[in-house]
């Protein structure tokens, strides 16, 4: 498996080679079982790993995560993501460590201060997808 091969030369050069590395060479691979596992959502993969690193410690004990599975009634995992996604993305643009932080910050004060902003949140929930599909080019 190519990421365990990358994974395994990373460690070799950041780390000295140990036999914990030697042994995760030739490791088998087990892969989870999640009941949250999505086939129709190509888009949330970065919260699902932030939320599974949040939450899996290694158990055999059932993984908890409080998603619901992908195709329940009313599509609640869709609405499950929406604060993970604004709390990572938060963080993720408000570090220290982002190098456009400063900018995109001036921006926002910027835009909040025009009069007119409310006619951009208008149908949001529809033009974000329309986009999303016009640059993908997938329905």
């Amino acid at each position: 498996m190519l990421q365990r091969r990358v994974l395994v030369l990373y460690l070799q050069k950041a780390l000295k080679p140990t036999p914990a590395i030697k042994a995760l060479e030739t490791s088998v691979i087990e892969r989870k079982v999640m009941e949250w596992r999505t086939e129709n959502n190509g888009v949330d993969c970065g919260v699902f790993t932030m939320r599974h690193m949040e939450t899996y410690k290694g158990e055999k004990t059932p993984w908890v995560t409080g998603f619901v599975k992908e195709n329940e009634v009313n599509n609640r995992q869709n609405s499950q993501l929406h604060l993970p996604r604004h709390i990572y993305l938060s963080k993720i643009i408000l570090s220290e460590h982002n190098v456009e932080r400063q900018k995109i910050i001036e921006l926002t004060n910027a835009f909040d201060k025009r009069p007119d902003r409310e006619k951009y949140f208008k149908d949001l929930d529809k033009i974000i997808p329309d986009r999303l599909r016009a640059f993908i080019g997938k329905d």
